[in-house]
């Protein structure tokens, strides 16, 4: 009945949150996203993305919605947190962590049913979004501290699991910002803010090092400009 429900009633409900989210980015964001046509091709990636501003899940969703199926992991904190849990359960969210006041077996317990889950997810072909870094830069550097192993996890269980890599730049508050003039025929100065998305596979990440390691060369990555990638 479930199954049922998320291909009827739940693809409806995300498409008409697809198309209120497009069109807000539309009207305020210029949007560009290179490579984007590389995920058709590639069913079950786990996409790893920089985390510069609050806008990120809500626009990367928006634009590779109809790329692929999109599963954003969110904090569970903001899970089910009762102002945002309605579109983040329509958009098919998927909770990491667990709060830290819970026992350390049950928190162990918790980890193990996520990564359970994001393998599921994976096997059917649809894509997860995950931010490595945890939580909106606060510098100009991606910081992925070694107690986040998530993606370690995941590579390390399946490590034949297509990657892609996804860079925003323009959005941050470390990052310049840039606007048209859409909006000046209403006499604003600032139109929509030039937003560049970069989506390319990863095909030199080895998780059979250890953690610590593994995280080190995926902040270099993160950290890597767009235009020196092109």
């Amino acid at each position: 009945m479930i199954r049922f429900l998320d291909a009827t009633l739940g693809r409806w409900l995300r498409h008409f949150l697809f198309v209120l989210v497009r069109s807000y980015y539309a009207l305020f964001y210029n949007v560009s996203c290179a490579g984007k046509h590389l995920l058709q091709d590639r069913p079950g990636t786990l996409i790893l993305a920089t985390h510069v501003s609050r806008h990120d899940g809500p626009l990367i969703a928006a634009i590779l919605y109809a790329t692929k199926r999109i599963r954003p992991t969110v904090h569970y904190d903001e899970y089910y947190n009762w102002s945002q849990f309605i579109p983040m359960f329509i958009a098919s969210a998927i909770p990491m962590s667990s709060p830290k006041s819970w026992p350390d077996e049950r928190r162990k317990a918790r980890k193990a049913v996520v990564l359970e889950i994001v393998h599921k997810v994976l096997a059917k072909g649809n894509s997860v979004l995950l931010f490595p870094a945890g939580k909106v830069r606060r510098e100009e550097r991606e910081r992925v501290p070694a107690y986040l192993s998530g993606v370690h996890d995941i590579l390390r269980a399946e490590p034949n699991t297509p990657v892609m890599l996804l860079r925003i730049d323009g959005l941050g508050a470390h990052q310049p910002a840039t606007y048209d003039s859409f909006w000046t025929f209403l006499g604003i100065k600032k139109g929509r803010r030039h937003v560049t998305m970069d989506l390319r596979p990863l095909t030199d990440l080895d998780a059979s090092i250890d953690v610590e390691a593994f995280n080190a060369r995926l902040e270099d990555l993160l950290n890597t400009p767009i235009s020196h990638a092109l």
